[in-house]
């Protein structure tokens, strides 16, 4: 395991989680699965992201490698959803855009941060609301809930914003 690490409960679900990735990409290029089937592993996926986290801080079980797969897994899972969700014409591709923009500038600072200063910062609030707003918005997006794409917009602002509090956070401001 990543910096000499053991292979926890909560470990194992991010890497459950990471796995997931390809799956939904699967998922949603067959016609004919039920959307609802889409939206269980997506909602499974974030409920395994909360889980993860309760328990590795509940067990200080809390590892390094947990600490840099988890929020890595959480993107790619919204990323390739939200793609997914474009290839279908269910999203805009300019909210795709916008946030895989902010999540590559989010992932090369925290790469930047990390070996400049070797430390990891935790979610914001910021950060944790727009997880929310996320998952709620594309969880309606797939099932075909209306009004859906507006909360992922707002999911996608808030998450720029938490972007921007993370960059002030490093900078030290």
């Amino acid at each position: 395991m990543l910096g000499g690490g053991r292979l926890t409960i909560a470990n194992m679900l991010t890497l459950l989680r990471l796995a997931a990735v390809p799956l939904i990409v699967y998922l949603f290029s067959i016609e004919e699965v039920d959307p609802r089937w889409i939206a269980l592993v997506f909602v499974l996926t974030g409920i395994t992201d909360v889980l993860d986290g309760r328990l590795a801080r509940s067990r200080n079980e809390v590892t390094r490698f947990g600490t840099l797969v988890d929020p890595l897994a959480d993107k790619l899972m919204v990323l390739a959803t939200v793609f997914s969700l474009v290839a279908r014409g269910s999203l805009p591709r300019w909210v795709a855009f916008l946030l895989a923009a902010k999540e590559l500038a989010l992932i090369v600072g925290a790469g930047f941060f990390l070996v400049s200063r070797s430390k990891v910062t935790p979610a914001s609030n910021a950060g944790k609301l727009a997880t929310v707003l996320l998952y709620v918005g594309i969880t309606g997006t797939i099932i075909g809930v209306s009004g859906m794409l507006y909360v992922v917009i707002l999911g996608v602002g808030v998450s720029i914003l938490a972007g921007l509090g993370y960059l002030l956070q490093a900078l030290g401001k």
